[in-house]
């Protein structure tokens, strides 16, 4: 600490080791041989003799290490090509702290987010992340994942702390993703919690975003066509057509899905539209009628209710909507969480309006809200909801169908037979 220009200036000096890159890892194979038991003639002498990558052959070449499939992909990534010279020869610099964040713990649960970051103050790497990775002795290829990683074994080995070095590596073969390895370069008085959640932000901020976890992909084809009829006046649902373009732009369930509501939404006051168009043949339409239309308060899950019901009544008769066998957790989710009822043998009747409706309804409003009350879907949280994204796809490919087949039939509740409607 000095003192300018009245001030007090904290100097901040991270700890240099005299071991360099290639002395911490020799030392890491003379742990891992002791603690691992596996009993290699000569191995420290020959660790001491040799080069890193001579040292890695005699672990990688013993039938205990290869048996732990995580652990010897992993020595594979040290090899000094992929760890270069610089770390190689030049003293090693230690962070202030290293801290393995446990996100079963009070605070964390839900919070784990596959991501690494690195900046000068602190460096970050899930290990769900890390252990997506195949084969993991590629992680060489991620340069963040791997400076991280790099960072965090390297301070372990050189302090001594062989107990949290031989649990990360427990971690990692037993491929256990809730933890974090975080890196603290600066004096931090923050929770673990707060920096974890800076961390996060400040990757935001810089544009980045977390790769999407790929049980979200949505390829499957609703498989609706259509024929020429040249009775319809195709140009009359355009504005849809822009909708279903964003929707088959739509890659993840959850825009997806979105995308679809939107498709739906459009169509339930289209069919309140129609019913104006249809009165207005017969009689004056007033202006009082189209302000009654767009007063209403009726509220948008009512209109749904009442317009889906008139749009679908066959297909929901003929039980099309029906999403097959559930399990007894899918059906108490849905429950749970959007009040769609299930009889005593855990079977959906989606003949049921409300079953219906309350599953289109509550998917949207899990996506849209972000009240704090709420359950949320999101692209960052599929393991919140992991056990119901099959039955999402299936009824978001159920839903496509039959809204495509309506519009394809130019239904008497979608059609407009005027382009104008004259009020009074």
């Amino acid at each position: 600490m000095r003192i300018q220009r009245g001030k007090i200036v904290l100097i901040l000096t991270l700890k240099s080791h005299n071991m360099n890159g290639s002395d911490i890892l020799k030392l890491l194979f003379k742990k891992m041989h002791a603690n691992y038991a596996l009993g290699i003639a000569e191995f420290e002498d020959l660790v001491d003799l040799g080069s890193v990558d001579d040292g890695i052959s005699l672990l990688t070449g013993n039938a205990q290490v290869q048996a732990k499939g995580n652990i010897n992909q992993l020595l594979q990534a040290f090899k000094e090509v992929n760890v270069g010279n610089d770390y190689l020869n030049d003293p090693f610099t230690e962070p202030l702290a290293t801290k393995l964040l446990d996100f079963s713990v009070n605070g964390f649960e839900k919070r784990q987010r596959p991501f690494s970051y690195a900046d000068t103050e602190f460096g970050y790497l899930s290990l769900k992340k890390l252990l997506k990775i195949t084969p993991l002795s590629h992680i060489y290829s991620e340069p963040v994942d791997y400076r991280v990683l790099i960072d965090y074994i390297s301070t372990l080995v050189a302090r001594g702390e062989d107990v949290a070095l031989f649990d990360l590596f427990d971690h990692i073969e037993s491929s256990h993703e809730n933890y974090g390895l975080l890196v603290e370069k600066v004096v931090n008085g923050a929770s673990e919690i707060s920096t974890y959640s800076y961390i996060y932000y400040k990757k935001l901020l810089s544009g980045d975003k977390i790769e999407l976890d790929s049980v979200l992909n949505y390829n499957t084809s609703h498989g609706a066509t259509t024929a020429l009829d040249q009775t319809i006046t195709y140009q009359q649902y355009f504005e849809v057509y822009d909708i279903i373009n964003e929707l088959n732009h739509a890659d993840d369930m959850i825009t997806r899905f979105l995308k679809l509501y939107h498709i739906i939404e459009y169509l339930m006051y289209r069919v309140e539209l129609v019913e104006l168009e249809v009165k207005s043949r017969i009689n004056r339409t007033f202006i009082r009628d189209f302000h009654s239309l767009v007063g209403q308060k009726t509220g948008e899950r009512n209109i749904l209710t009442k317009n889906f019901k008139k749009i679908f009544r066959a297909e929901l008769a003929s039980d099309v909507f029906n999403l097959g066998a559930l399990t007894q957790p899918q059906c108490e989710f849905l429950k749970n969480y959007w009040e769609v009822e299930h009889n005593a043998t855990f079977n959906v009747d989606m003949k049921k309006i409300d079953n219906v409706i309350n599953l289109i309804y509550g998917i949207r409003n899990s996506i849209v809200h972000n009240k704090e009350s709420e359950f949320h879907l999101t692209t960052s949280n599929p393991d919140d909801y992991q056990i119901i994204i099959p039955l999402i796809k299936d009824f978001i490919t159920l839903l496509e169908k039959q809204i495509m087949d309506k519009i394809s039939a130019n239904v008497a509740s979608l059609s407009y037979q005027r382009p104008h409607i004259q009020l009074y």
